[in-house]
């Protein structure tokens, strides 16, 4: 699955499926691009160079075979499809929405630009948590909610097998996770918190994505961030600190043990607030969630 066209999500898909020597067997492709995806449309991005790939004639490659080869997302006709590629398993779309997808199509070259120049930004890291105010204050802070398009229409998912389940929710907007968690509670009958074993946080913890009311919707043993800090500084200590706030007692998994994401391994406030930081052995990078 390519969540969507950000180049930290989708960088190595096109190199990968571009180096014949590799004689990839694929079952099926998990990607939403405008359609007639075509040699004819113009970039120079990843998202661009995939699509082509993914309906060149001499490839032959599975698109979206789960979904009849229409777009992977949540529409009026049909609310949070399920997919079931594998025998027990269970996969729920949770975003986009067809209108947050169409919104990005309208605009697909243009954001295609856009990204390429962002790929260039660097940010600097937020300072350490010493002497910021205290989480409460910090969850409780007023803070922008992303609009970005192409967040926008990343592809999350809501993935069970037998008891366990997972959210994996890419860089989707937190307006579109509540709206259609909600609706998926609804419909199964589950009450809200929405609790999940793994719940991988949109936009590698980013305030403008983890908001109180999306963690009023679902909550998790494990939360999951996905990030070294590098580019755009996330997580964010107000996203963290909405985790942590919002109780449960949770696990926060990091996959880089960075020295911003080392500062919330801090005995006297995991004391304090419950909470329990995972990260990377010294041998081995990435982290490794059994449940």
């Amino acid at each position: 699955m390519v969540s969507h066209i950000d180049h930290d999500h989708i960088g190595g898909a096109a190199l990968l499926l571009n180096d014949a020597s590799l004689d990839l067997e694929l079952g099926d492709i998990w990607f939403n691009a405008p359609v007639p995806a075509g040699p004819k449309l113009r970039g120079v991005a990843e998202g661009q160079r995939l699509a082509e790939l993914l309906v060149a004639t001499s490839r032959d490659l599975p698109w979206n075979v789960a979904m009849g080869g229409q777009w992977l997302c949540s529409s009026p006709e049909q609310r949070c499809p399920r997919i079931d590629p594998r025998r027990g398993l269970k996969v729920t779309v949770v975003s986009p929405s067809l209108k947050k997808l169409k919104a990005l199509f309208a605009r697909w070259d243009k954001e295609l630009a856009k990204l390429r120049a962002k790929t260039r930004e660097v940010v600097e890291p937020v300072p350490l948590l010493r002497g910021r105010p205290s989480l409460e204050d910090l969850a409780a802070s007023k803070t922008a909610v992303d609009k970005a398009l192409p967040n926008g229409s990343s592809i999350a998912l809501l993935v069970e097998y037998k008891k366990k389940s997972v959210l994996l929710a890419a860089d989707a907007h937190p307006d579109l996770l509540v709206e259609e968690l909600r609706a998926l509670a609804d419909s199964r009958q589950v009450k809200l918190p929405w609790n999940v074993d793994v719940f991988k946080l949109p936009h590698h913890g980013s305030r403008a994505n983890v908001t109180t009311e999306l963690l009023n919707v679902v909550r998790a043993k494990h939360y999951v961030v996905s990030t070294n800090n590098a580019q755009f500084g996330h997580p964010d200590a107000e996203a963290l600190a909405r985790v942590i706030c919002a109780g449960n007692q949770p696990t926060i998994w990091f996959n880089y043990a960075t020295k911003q994401n080392l500062s919330w391994n801090h005995p006297v406030r995991q004391a304090q607030y419950g909470y329990t930081c995972r990260y990377p052995s010294a041998l081995a990078g990435g982290v490794r969630v059994e449940l």
